[in-house]
């Protein structure tokens, strides 16, 4: 009893330690996350970015998972908002349906953070909005790792434009994070360009840019990665991400993140399994491995320990001697003495065969075979000569009396038993 309780607090205590340690043990970042998501701690998420600017932005900041319409709809005021959209336009308004423009005209603001998708075809004009994003780059999002942000990659340079908020400056960026431009219609005011690194002659690409329309603005910006945590994080990144989110400070900003769609409906699903949490959390996960472990070795040390004596099963009998008395009787009524010697004779030639490699039926070298059997039986040769020849002749022989089938039989049976293997 004592020895079960203390490998009760055995198992207790490495439960506890194995949480506590994958608890505090640093966790490796996922650099193929690059969903935004208002809960990714990973690099492209948006947990830190949103607690940055929820706390930074004077107006406030807020983020959102509803159609605009409803959202502004629960407003019994009807405020006015800066709508921030990070690469996911289309999961949200389309191409631009006339309700999200009247919003815009009626002096909400939108910043529009939208990269290419295909590298081959030409993007359509939005509609309304008066931009185009194109590629400039083969680098891919779907292959980005920690190397290619590391400082052996090149970099290009972000010039902002100036304008009335802020002065001329530069900022040099990852390659990766600028692989985009933008052409604008005339009603667009150039905020930053870019000039990519070994260019020649080149002029500079469009990164960004602002125009009025309406009563609100719009913002269009051809790096959306860098509103994320790796950006908000990064020294040389983040005053950009500051300047153009400045453009239209003057209200709160409201983050579209398709991540928050039917949250509601999701955890209403959640909440009716504990498993889900537990398997969905790394610590509690191993702790629920740990615990399965658990149960499997005390089912296998108590069925140990309380199994049952096995009965003693009896041997199953041995018929043979049935066999052979039954078969002895059919050759006693038969009395058929010479196929009683021929099968004693195959099997006295098949042991001298396997047992002594010595082969009394190959009669053309008869003689150095039994010239070997004679050294290994210390029998005279002539004498094992002439008990072979006997038993040749009786076996073609029509009948022999019982007197003489025991003798040839005793004959085999001491070459046998007298043979040295």
């Amino acid at each position: 009893m004592k020895s079960s309780r203390l490998f009760i607090v055995i198992i207790i205590v490495l439960m506890v330690v194995m949480i506590l340690f994958q608890m505090s043990a640093p966790t490796r970042f996922n650099w193929d996350d690059h969903s935004q998501s208002y809960k990714s701690k990973q690099p492209f998420g948006c947990y830190v970015m949103d607690s940055v600017l929820r706390a930074s932005l004077p107006q406030g900041y807020e983020v959102i998972g509803v159609d605009i319409d409803k959202y502004t709809g629960k407003k019994a005021n009807r405020t006015k908002h800066t709508f921030l959209f990070t690469n996911n336009l289309e999961d949200f308004i389309g191409s631009v349906d006339e309700s999200f423009l009247e919003l815009i005209e009626k002096g909400n603001n939108a910043i529009i953070a939208t990269e290419y998708k295909s590298y081959y075809e030409e993007m359509p004009e939005e509609i309304g909005l008066g931009y185009r994003c194109y590629s400039t780059s083969y680098s891919s999002w779907n292959n980005i790792s920690k190397e290619s942000l590391s400082e052996y990659v090149s970099y290009d340079t972000v010039y902002w434009e100036g304008g009335e908020k802020f002065a001329p400056a530069s900022y040099p960026i990852n390659s990766i994070f600028s692989t985009n431009k933008l052409t604008f219609s005339g009603d667009y005011t150039i905020l930053a360009t870019l000039d990519k690194e070994g260019a020649l002659n080149e002029d500079p690409d469009i990164v960004a840019g602002i125009c009025e329309f309406g009563k609100g603005k719009i913002v269009v910006v051809s790096m959306p990665m860098i509103f994320s945590n790796y950006g908000i994080l990064n020294d040389t990144i983040r005053p950009l991400v500051m300047r153009l989110l400045s453009q239209c400070s003057d209200l709160p900003v409201v983050r579209y993140d398709p991540s928050l769609w039917s949250k509601v409906e999701r955890e209403e699903q959640e909440e009716g399994s504990p498993l889900r949490y537990l398997l969905a959390n790394r610590p509690l996960r191993w702790a629920l491995y740990l615990a399965l472990a658990t149960v499997v070795a005390f089912i296998l040390f108590s069925a140990r320990r309380r199994q049952r004596v096995i009965p003693v099963i009896k041997p199953p009998v041995n018929h043979m001697m049935n066999f052979v008395k039954r078969i002895g009787g059919i050759y006693y009524k038969r009395h058929d003495n010479v196929d009683l010697l021929i099968k004693k004779y195959v099997t006295f030639s098949n042991e001298l065969r396997t047992k002594a490699m010595i082969n009394v039926d190959d009669y053309d070298h008869i003689d150095d075979e039994l010239q070997s059997l004679s050294t290994r039986t210390d029998i005279p040769f002539n004498e094992l000569q002439q008990q072979i020849y006997d038993v040749w002749s009786a076996t073609n022989a029509s009948s022999i009396s019982d007197k003489r089938l025991q003798q040839l039989i005793d004959a085999m049976n001491n070459i046998l038993h007298r043979i040295n293997i």
